[in-house]
């Protein structure tokens, strides 16, 4: 069980490293954070995750959608290598297609090569992380830049007497070259794929990556995403037992029902509000809550009620879909610093323990 964030004006940067610095204590298993750019939250989060793990002893960090192809890949390879190093083996690396067009437009990446970028970007990221000398030639991107041959990845052919690439003195012709600091985490660390659309979700699978399904999934749609990966994964011939399925939820958890869904509705209203202004413009994967009521979207979309109420949906979310790790998003609008902490704290004591057995 994990946190879920998405910084803005209800949830300060201090703040959210303090909830952090609490779940750790309790025993949580990770804390991901959100990236988007020309927003409140946290368009660069490298820097939060590695206060993150400055601060903490054994909680996992890293973003929940790092969009590898707003920039050159190998700047978040490199980033991140030093987040896992900082943490002692402890990162995730989230990584997505893409969700807004507006941040494509601003990067000046054509928003329909969203999908071919990410799968080659995500590719030569985990190939720079798990190997010494390469070269890697794609469609889109080539390392190193002035590398020249047949598309696809290499290791640098062995040589007698082998010379370590940093004495070898100019590097500016070399055609493989090693991406340094490396992680700590061998061969890499884990790559959770953003589940948005069936294509990537197949390819995501038949590569052995984990998967993260969206807040935004309703409970059906989380099936539905869940069965065509478990699919590519047999059609692949890998095991289920190799990966996490990991799904994000909102969670309000009160010792009576209907005290929760008080406290629930006022914040998930206004999350689902700026969430319906976004699906007018071009967004994937926000389809799904147009027209949908403010019933629905709590019923669907977030986990809410008692303890034992929300322990029977995650139950089943568990048992039915196979889900494996459940990030909450607990900070929403409205949602004071302290009733976070309370929340975390809850949480950890009425939940953890019995969904782990």
């Amino acid at each position: 069980m994990g946190l879920l964030y998405s910084l803005g004006p209800d949830c300060s940067y201090r703040n959210a490293l303090e909830q952090i610095v609490e779940a750790d204590r309790l025993g949580f298993d990770s804390a991901l954070f959100e990236e988007h750019h020309g927003t409140l939250g946290a368009p660069e989060v490298a820097p939060l995750a590695a206060g993150a793990a400055a601060r903490t002893r054994s909680i996992r960090v890293g973003p929940a959608n790092r969009q590898l192809t707003l920039d050159f890949p190998l700047n978040s390879a490199e980033d991140y290598a030093l987040v896992d190093i900082v943490s002692r083996g402890r990162l995730i690396m989230g990584v997505s297609a893409g969700e807004r067009a507006e941040e494509f437009a601003a990067a000046g990446v054509p928003w329909s090569e969203r999908e071919a970028r990410f799968r080659e970007a995500t590719d030569l990221l985990r190939t720079v992380w798990s190997q010494s000398n390469v070269q890697f030639i794609g469609e889109h991107y080539t390392f190193p830049l002035h590398a020249e041959g047949a598309r696809g990845w290499r290791r640098e052919p062995f040589k007698t007497p082998f010379i370590d690439q940093w004495r070898r003195g100019q590097i500016t012709d070399a055609q493989h070259l090693p991406l340094l600091p490396r992680p700590t985490q061998l061969p890499h660390p884990p790559i959770w794929v953003n589940a948005g659309s069936r294509a990537v979700i197949e390819w995501a699978a038949s590569r052995g990556y984990h998967l993260l399904v969206s807040s935004i999934e309703t409970d059906d749609e989380v099936r539905e995403k869940v069965n065509w990966y478990d699919s590519a994964l047999a059609k692949a011939g890998r095991d289920r037992s190799e990966v996490e399925v990991a799904l994000a939820r909102e969670l309000f958890i009160a010792a009576d029902g209907w005290a929760a869904r008080d406290k629930a509705i006022p914040s998930l209203r206004a999350r689902f509000d700026a969430l319906r202004r976004e699906a007018v413009e071009e967004r994937a994967g926000l389809a799904a809550i147009r027209g949908l009521t403010d019933e629905d979207l709590l019923a669907k979309c977030a986990l809410f009620g008692s303890y034992d109420e929300v322990l029977e949906r995650l139950l089943r979310f568990k048992g039915d879909v196979g889900i494996t790790h459940l990030l909450c998003r607990m900070h929403l609008p409205g949602r004071d610093h302290l009733d976070v902490i309370e929340s975390i704290r809850l949480t950890s004591s009425m939940l953890q323990t019995r969904l782990v057995a």
